[in-house]
């Protein structure tokens, strides 16, 4: 027993030279007086224990205070170190689009391609049906954020589906820093009817209905694209929405009838091949203004959507030009056509939406009614029309709802 205390001892003795002799005792965070004393009191219990002589004590402990005599050494100050400046990386993602990111940019580009064909048969009579086939969409756009708050987009088309020429579809930038509305100037689509603020690439069918698209062609302007301004207002559970829109009049070759032109001159057209120039009409003027709400909204997966719009055009030409649908295609035969322009000074629109998702399936309806200011001896003309339709996946997924 004593022989092993023996080599205890030696062995902490020769760990506490070691640690001595290289200062690793001196990295702790603690005075040398207190490291020290401390290391005299053990070296006392080793001496008397007889793990050291007292000529090895005596070494020991000079040493020790020797190292508390000496001058403490002030820390050397770290060397200052100058941030470079180095730019931050661009944030690149090809999710459904080309985005490139920085801290405070943001750029895209997409588009869409959707070809159309459409069979229909002779019907009893001997009538040939119209089968056909087009690029229904062809688009490219760019889009970004600039400074956190400003909003831009340009989107054209490259397949009209008329003269197979390319149009603008979007052009517009949003201000969102000013905090009861963002501001929109540009052209975007008036908002009016969830149906066409729904875009092509989530609609639930190929086609809209007949009367979104009737309320939505340029003839009559109420929710289409056009040049002007807006401001929309969204919370958790609401959206409003208004604007000014300059809607322009287009004739076509088979637009006949009597015209005010741009000069206040009447101009008579009375076949196709006399139709005057889509330019030389004067651009109507309109106001649209939507509001939404969400009574029911459970994370998504449960909501009931309710809307409603009203719009009002003012036709300077104090005509309307033809207006016309198909009934859910692009091709085909139109099934309402006014077959010639009207006479009229102002149109009135309303619109009242519903929609609703309930897990894996979803519904919408919506009604819309029309009625032009008559000039003529016609008088007042009104229209009217509505849809439903609905959708199940048989995946078990919901169907996406951004709000508004």
């Amino acid at each position: 027993m004593v022989l092993r205390r023996t080599n205890m001892y030696k062995a902490i003795f020769r760990f506490l030279c070691t640690a001595l002799l290289t200062g690793s005792l001196s990295v702790m965070n603690v005075p040398v007086h207190a490291t020290n004393g401390a290391l005299l009191e053990l070296l006392k219990i080793l001496r008397d224990k007889g793990g050291i002589t007292q000529q090895e004590f005596e070494l020991l402990r000079d040493t020790a205070q020797a190292e508390t005599e000496k001058p403490a050494q002030t820390p050397a100050e770290p060397a200052p170190q100058v941030a470079a400046a180095v730019k931050p990386v661009p944030e690149i993602t090809t999710k459904g689009k080309l985005e490139i990111k920085t801290d405070e940019h943001k750029f895209r580009v997409g588009g869409r391609a959707q070809h159309d064909f459409t069979l229909v048969g002779n019907d009893g009579d001997g009538n040939v049906g119209s089968s056909e086939q087009q690029f229904r969409r062809a688009r490219i756009y760019l889009s970004g954020t600039a400074w956190e708050h400003w909003d831009w987009k340009f989107q054209f088309d490259l397949e009209d589906a008329d003269d197979y020429s390319m149009s603008i579809e979007d052009a517009f930038i949003k201000y969102r820093g000013w905090e009861p509305a963002s501001i929109t100037v540009g052209q975007r689509k008036a908002p009016f009817s969830l149906s066409t603020l729904t875009s092509s690439k989530y609609i639930t069918f190929i086609e809209r209905s007949a009367p979104t698209d009737l309320f939505s062609s340029e003839s009559i302007g109420m929710g289409g694209r056009a040049p002007g301004i807006t401001l929309e207002n969204k919370g958790k559970n609401h959206t409003l929405a208004g604007g000014f829109y300059l809607m322009r009049q287009r004739s076509d070759d088979t637009d006949t009838g009597v015209f005010i032109d741009s000069a206040g001159d009447t101009v008579v057209v009375e076949s196709g091949t006399d139709s005057i120039s889509e330019r030389k009409l004067d651009d109507g003027w309109g106001v649209t203004g939507r509001a939404t709400w969400l009574p029911v909204n459970r994370s998504g997966k449960q909501l009931v959507h309710t809307g409603v719009a009203f719009g009002y055009k003012h036709y300077p030409n104090k005509r309307v030009n033809r207006f016309r649908a198909r009934p859910g295609v692009s091709e085909g035969d139109r099934i309402v056509d006014s077959d010639g322009s009207i006479a009229a000074d102002n149109f009135w629109g309303m619109n009242l939406e519903a929609a609703g998702i309930w897990g894996p399936f979803a519904a919408s309806a919506e009604y819309y009614y029309g009625d032009f200011d008559g000039t003529g001896a016609t008088g007042a003309t009104d229209m009217e029309g509505f849809y439903v339709q609905g959708s199940y996946f048989l995946t078990g997924e919901s169907r996406r709802y951004k709000n508004g």
